[in-house]
């Protein structure tokens, strides 16, 4: 400041002293110090301007690209692809894990595999069309419930307030900052989604409790036959008759080799019979030989290692009974069978139990679709035909990511147990 009052006081001088001055026109130079210091200061200004405009402009055209963008309008409520980041990334970071293992044995994504969720409008697709329904219809009920929760009054408890506090810090957990932006998520968001979840479902497990006062058990259960269901629990010990090469493939053993398993069994026949503690019949060291001490079958079922012949006679044996070693070459396995219990009911209780609950769920699928009508639901198809699960936030919260995330998690486990 003070050289700059210096300059002004020198240039009123020499003006004073000059007598032509009135006449005479001066350049446009700044002074002899400061910032512009021997430079034309027009074109300076001008090229700030320039740069002020420029980031006008890419300002407002970035404003324009990342507003975010409408996927789904419920009645007077609009989803956005901000909206639906957090929900795709719950699905990916779901199946992710899983990819490398789908690539390995099926040659194929767990992205291309068949979808077999629980979107019935997508049957007979892929896992990556399939989930992608299933993120959309999961959204929109959850709206489509909050607002009728809301409207009937219903309110969060204490608890479900924490737990959904307790929900978002898990799912934000070993994420970085830049992760957490590219997903559109902080506590805040999250909080509010998961306490928006949470009195969805109240509201539905109410819904579902009413409906299910409508179903006929009954009527639910009656085609299923307790004859067919009837479960027979065993241990066993088999063995198959191919093994692996040095490279990999499955090749049928040698006759020799065949021979030293029938040995092999007849001895742990014998040692069964003799009273040997079945579960203890082979040593750690054997390898050909494997023992399933906790498995069971059905009438229906059947059992896939036994011929049809055999199995009449697993089926005849008494509860504790050893069976003979059973050595079919036609079926590929050498088996030999121990009867835990031969009439079992609980696979016949099992598929009672979802018989009444795939009637209670189509109860409720029935009450939802009539209320849903209530609601214009609109699908913009410009931005959501363009979303394919896989690929939204795998980049984002990579395979390595979700691994060293895990490890995290376990040793912070690990060390609080301790």
């Amino acid at each position: 400041m003070n050289s700059s009052k210096k300059i002004l006081n020198q240039q009123k001088q020499d003006k004073d002293k000059k007598k032509s001055s009135s006449v005479s026109v001066p350049d446009k130079k700044a002074g002899t110090g400061g910032l512009f210091a021997g430079r034309d200061v027009k074109p300076i200004i001008l090229s700030v301007l320039c740069v002020v405009v420029v980031l006008v402009l890419c300002i407002g055209v970035g404003i324009q690209q990342f507003k975010p963008k409408v996927v789904v309008t419920i009645g007077d409520k609009k989803l956005t692809m901000n909206d639906m980041m957090f929900p795709i990334y719950e699905v990916e970071r779901a199946y992710l894990p899983y990819n490398e293992v789908y690539e390995s044995y099926y040659g194929t994504s767990v992205w291309d595999a068949a979808y077999q969720g629980t979107a019935v409008s997508a049957s007979g697709v892929s896992n990556s069309v399939g989930l992608k329904q299933e993120v959309i219809d999961n959204e929109v009920q959850y709206e489509i419930l909050y607002e009728k929760a809301v409207k009937e009054k219903y309110t969060l408890s204490e608890d479900d307030k924490k737990e959904a506090e307790e929900q978002a810090e898990a799912a934000l957990k070993g994420l970085s900052w830049g992760q957490k932006l590219q997903l559109n998520i902080s506590k805040r968001k999250l909080v509010d989604r998961f306490e928006k979840r949470a009195l969805a479902n109240k509201y539905r497990e109410d819904r579902q409790e009413e409906l299910n006062k409508g179903v006929d058990e009954k009527e639910a259960v009656k085609d299923i036959s307790e004859k067919e269901y009837r479960q027979y629990d065993v241990q066993y010990y088999y063995a198959s008759l191919k093994k692996q090469d040095d490279d990999g493939n499955q090749v049928d053993r040698t006759d020799a080799e065949k021979k030293e398993l029938r040995e092999k069994f007849k001895n742990i026949e014998k040692d069964a019979k003799d009273g040997k503690d079945f579960k203890k019949l082979i040593s750690d060291k054997e390898t050909d030989i494997i023992l399933d001490d906790d498995t069971n079958f059905t009438e229906q079922g059947g059992f896939p290692y036994l011929s049809a012949d055999n199995l009449k006679k697993v089926k005849k044996m008494k509860n504790g009974s050893i069976s003979e070693a059973f050595l079919d070459d036609k079926t590929g396995y050498y088996v030999i069978m121990k009867m835990i219990n031969n009439n079992s009911d609980e696979a016949y209780k099992t598929a009672c139990d979802n018989a009444i609950k795939t009637a209670q769920d189509e109860a409720y699928k029935n009450w939802y679709e009539k209320e849903q009508e209530a609601y214009k639901i609109e699908i913009n198809s410009d931005i959501w035909s363009d979303v394919s699960i896989g690929t939204v936030t795998t980049d984002i919260v990579t395979l390595e990511d979700l691994q060293e995330m895990m490890e995290d998690s376990s040793g912070a486990e690990g060390s609080s147990e301790e």
